[in-house]
C-alpha cells in the first residue's frame, strides 16, 4: 500500500472515497502553489517526524486489573498513528477550509512545529513513564 491509499483510507468520511480523493487533491495543490516544493517530500517528512515509535499497550488481568507496558511499534502501525494525529488535529483546530488546514498541518508537521509532534512527544513521555513498572527483559 501507498501512503497516498493509507491517508485516503484515513480521510474517508461515510464511506465516501471520491469526496476524500477531491479534499486530498485540494491540499496538495494548495500545498504546492504556496510552498513551491514537492509535496511528496513534504508529507513523507511530515508523517516520518510525527509518527510515534513507542506507545501504551493495555491488558487486562482478571476482573478488575490492568496493566499497561510500553512497546515498541511496527512501521505500518506508526504510519497509520501518525496521519491519525495529524488528521485529529486537523479536525480540532479547523476555522479554515480543510485542504488549507491540511496543508498546513503538514508543512508545521515536516518542520517539527505542529501539535502533532507535541502529542506524538506526550505518547513517548507516558510510555517511558509507564517503563519503570513493567518487567519485561527488552527494556
Amino acid at each position: 500500500m501507498t501512503l497516498k491509499n493509507v491517508l485516503l483510507n484515513h480521510l474517508v468520511i461515510n464511506g465516501n472515497k471520491q469526496t476524500s480523493e477531491k479534499l486530498f487533491l485540494k491540499s496538495i495543490k494548495f500545498s504546492q502553489k504556496r510552498l513551491k516544493k514537492n509535496h511528496k517530500d513534504i508529507f513523507k517528512s511530515a508523517i516520518i517526524l510525527s509518527s510515534p515509535i513507542v506507545s501504551l499497550k493495555t491488558i487486562s488481568k482478571g476482573r478488575k486489573q490492568s496493566k499497561e507496558f510500553p512497546f515498541v511499534l511496527h512501521k505500518r502501525i506508526r504510519i497509520s498513528l501518525a496521519i491519525k494525529l495529524i488528521l485529529h488535529i486537523v479536525n480540532k483546530t479547523s476555522k479554515t477550509t480543510f485542504s488549507a488546514a491540511f496543508s498546513d498541518e503538514m508543512t508545521h508537521a515536516a518542520q517539527n512545529s505542529s501539535s502533532s509532534n507535541k502529542s506524538k512527544q506526550e505518547i513517548h513521555n507516558n510510555a517511558f513513564l509507564v517503563r519503570k513498572y513493567a518487567n519485561f527483559r527488552w527494556f
